[in-house]
């Protein structure tokens, strides 16, 4: 099961480093789709550096139009079994990379791990290696409340590729917000099949003061919200 890695950025400066590191440090081989957004203060330059000489790392530099035509870029160019998301200015465990693949490898159409965020209390005890299954109903409630344990966020699940192409699914680039909770809920509403989610926590996401989620107009979330609770009829 290869995975391709999908990491937009935009102006990350010296943030872009840790999670470069982390691509270094995994414990199998992957594609990897390094999409910068027109940055403006290096990022792509070191993106470049970065990825010289390593065969299975692209880099790409967009006009500035926003993450979600970063993401789509990456989903149109990957060549992986599976395709996961990772912010730019995040950081994942040596094998986030394997671990997602496992997941994938037991016949599912999507895997997922544990996260750790300043915002969300993290329960060690429940963490593990043993994968959990979950239904497709089951995982659409995860992924379409907030709070919950494997959360509606694209960050710390893969999704399959076979499984995408055959609902034709790409993010929408309208969305300023909730779009990552919008493409999940949409991939879950409309792919029936076996969800694997793993509690070991293998993504750490850091609070940027300038990031999106800080700085963004959330006037649309709660429209993002209304789709996302309407999608849930689909599901049989």
């Amino acid at each position: 099961m290869k995975i391709t890695v999908v990491v937009p950025t935009y102006n990350l400066g010296s943030y872009v480093k840790a999670i470069l590191g982390n691509l270094k440090e995994q414990t199998v081989d992957f594609e990897a789709w390094l999409v910068d957004d027109g940055s403006t203060d290096g990022t792509a330059e070191t993106l470049a550096d970065f990825a010289r000489g390593i065969p299975m790392f692209h880099v790409e530099q967009l006009p500035h139009k926003g993450v979600s035509v970063a993401r789509n870029f990456g989903i149109e160019h990957a060549t992986g079994d599976g395709i996961a998301f990772v912010d730019g200015d995040d950081m994942i465990k040596p094998t986030f990379v394997e671990t997602l693949a496992e997941g994938l490898d037991q016949d599912a159409v999507m895997s997922a791990v544990g996260y750790d965020w300043r915002r969300r209390s993290v329960d060690r005890a429940r963490e593990s290696h043993h994968a959990i299954v979950l239904d497709q109903k089951s995982m659409f409630r995860q992924a379409s409340n907030h709070g919950t344990e494997v959360g509606g966020y694209i960050w710390n699940k893969a999704f399959s590729s076979t499984a995408l192409q055959a609902i034709d699914l790409t993010f929408d680039t309208s969305l300023h917000i909730a779009e990552d909770y919008l493409f999940t809920a949409t991939f879950i509403a409309k792919t029936p099949g076996r969800y694997v989610y793993i509690p070991e926590v293998l993504y750490t996401k850091r609070n940027r003061p300038d990031s999106t989620i800080h700085t963004v107009n959330r006037a649309q979330e709660p429209g993002v919200f209304q789709q996302i609770y309407a999608l849930e009829d689909l599901i049989k």
